[in-house]
């Protein structure tokens, strides 16, 4: 399954934080979660992350452990092809 989530950090990063976010990503590819892209933008979110996992269980798990640093908001994603089998 892939998911697209949307981030805001609740505060400016420090080191600690990035560190947080490499050991919990580190974790949560010993889960299955791969992180397939993540990108800084401008607006609303600070950052999106499209990850690829077994469920949403496995990412909502990755996020939380995250709660400190980040707000986020993640939808589930499916690819155009397969959408259009779904119509």
């Amino acid at each position: 399954m892939w998911f697209v989530t949307l981030v805001r950090f609740r505060h400016k990063l420090s080191g600690k934080d990035i560190a947080a976010f490499d050991k919990a990503k580190a974790q949560a590819a010993k889960e299955g979660v791969n992180i397939v892209g993540d990108y800084y933008t401008l607006g609303r979110y600070d950052d999106v992350v499209v990850t690829e996992a077994p469920n949403a269980k496995t990412v909502m798990k990755f996020f939380l452990a995250l709660t400190d640093v980040v707000a986020t908001e993640t939808l589930t994603a499916v690819s155009s092809r397969e959408g259009r089998k779904l119509l």
